[in-house]
């Protein structure tokens, strides 16, 4: 059983009923028999108290969800191989080793990668959020679409997607990476695909693309 919020409110529970039965089967309640089951009993209480505070603030609490579309890797013929190389490299890298389920790289209103789930939706084009990030050139993590106003701009990436980040390549690309769960990619995550996008970056840089 891993160490979360559930495990802890199971052991918490279980030890708060061993206590009570032990105290219903002592035939001689002594005073420090009785201070004994008090602070066993508290003791129980702030575990089960632990679990359920682990439950509520666990950043990665969000079940897999299962995601509608086929599983496929589309790329642009246009693009030199040497520079698809690359980018096949690091989504399947991402795909194999976070919590991705679908990778998008769009750059100058071409949609040049897909990988993983694919919609079967019309071609994905960016709105407010994508292009906010690469004007500001800073990642955009979505931990839990359901609650985002702007949603809907992603559907043709991959409807339903719990949780996504937009990763500015450039002033005219991105990346996108959606996840299976909701707040499922980790801040070393994060890192690790923004420091590819830099490499993509120069890459393209030295293609012309």
């Amino acid at each position: 059983m891993g160490f979360n919020g559930k495990s802890l409110i199971f052991i918490g529970t279980i030890l708060f009923i061993f206590q009570i039965v032990n105290f219903f089967s002592i035939e001689t309640i002594t005073p420090e028999i009785e201070r004994a089951q008090v602070l066993a009993a508290i003791a129980s209480l702030i575990i089960i108290l632990i679990g359920f505070l682990f439950k509520q603030f666990d950043p990665l609490g969000g079940e897999k969800v299962d995601l509608k579309g086929e599983n496929k890797f589309l790329f642009d013929k246009n693009i030199p191989n040497h520079v698809i190389d690359e980018l096949a490299w690091g989504s399947e890298a991402i795909l194999t080793s976070t919590a991705a389920a679908a990778i998008l790289i769009h750059n100058n209103g071409v949609n040049i990668l897909r990988r993983g789930i694919i919609s079967s939706r019309s071609e994905f084009k960016p709105g407010d959020t994508c292009l906010r990030s690469i004007k500001d050139m800073k990642l955009i993590s979505l931990a839990n679409t359901k609650f985002y106003p702007g949603r809907d701009e992603f559907i043709n990436f991959c409807p339903d997607v719990p949780s996504i980040l937009v990763v500015p390549i450039n002033s005219k690309a991105f990346i996108l990476v959606g996840g299976w769960s909701t707040k499922c990619f980790t801040k070393s995550d994060e890192r690790w695909i923004n420091n590819w996008s830099k490499k993509i970056n120069n890459v393209f840089s030295v293609n012309n693309i």
